[in-house]
């Protein structure tokens, strides 16, 4: 009669440390797989964020690109306003010069 209440408690401690194994390597796996998704998806996160640096740089670059291009035609005009103010005071100049020469 002692004997099988001690095997149904050997066998329900025994069951208990076979659930417990189970679980710890169930545990085990679920953490893997986390670790594993994690990094996943940092490098998916990496990536998306390169990938928006390029954009942002591009869009940089021709908006640069427009208000150089901006600069230039406004610097070319003022350089023209410039040489024609030049050359109309070169002539004046000249003409000036050659009154006071001459006359």
């Amino acid at each position: 009669m002692v004997g099988g209440p001690i095997e149904k408690i050997k066998q329900a401690e025994e069951d208990a440390r076979n659930k417990i194994k189970e679980a710890q390597a169930e545990s085990d796996r679920i953490l893997r797989e986390a670790r594993n998704k994690s990094g996943q998806i940092a490098e998916k996160a990496k990536e998306q964020a390169a990938e928006q640096n390029k954009i942002l740089m591009k869009n940089a670059e021709d908006e640069a690109a427009k208000v150089v291009q901006k600069l230039k035609k406004e610097n070319e005009a003022e350089t023209n306003q410039i040489q024609d103010t030049a050359q109309n005071n070169m002539s004046k100049a000249a003409s000036f010069i050659i009154g006071r020469v001459i006359g």
